[in-house]
């Protein structure tokens, strides 16, 4: 092996191990810099949804009132006349986490196709309050 191939590769290591580095403390506000928490619900957890405007979102609300937004990801018609989801994760997993995709099943007709949803997070309590009350689960 190439000394400069070696050099290339121990920098990537490098880098590669400085991501996964605790954050330092900020001395100017005496503040911890962090990611935020990774969210996650079980499906029988899921006690109501709503459906955005557009229908590129679904609320559905979660144990202690919180609320979880999933982005849709492609078309996905008959959505806003659905009256009961369920999921159909990927990977036999019951859960769903922050940054999860998981197939979105609904209806009744034989027409009604899965669609493909995305888990952005759960929602503060002012992003809930700023929702429209049609929207809100």
């Amino acid at each position: 092996m190439s000394a400069r191939l070696i050099c290339v590769a121990v920098l990537g290591a490098a880098a590669s191990l400085s991501a996964c580095a605790p954050v330092a403390d900020d001395a100017a506000t005496g503040t911890r810099a962090s990611a935020p928490a990774r969210a996650c619900v079980f499906q029988r957890d899921i006690r109501n949804f709503r459906v955005s405007n557009d229908e590129r979102t679904v609320y559905v609300r979660g144990p202690n009132k919180t609320v979880y937004r999933l982005e849709v990801a492609g078309a996905c018609p008959e959505l806003d006349r659905t009256l009961a989801i369920g999921f159909a994760p990927r990977g036999g997993m019951n859960n769903l986490c922050t940054g999860d995709m998981t197939r979105l099943v609904f209806g009744r007709s034989p027409s009604a196709m899965p669609c493909d949803v995305r888990m952005a997070g759960a929602l503060s309590p002012a992003e809930i309050a700023a929702l429209p009350e049609r929207e809100r689960p």
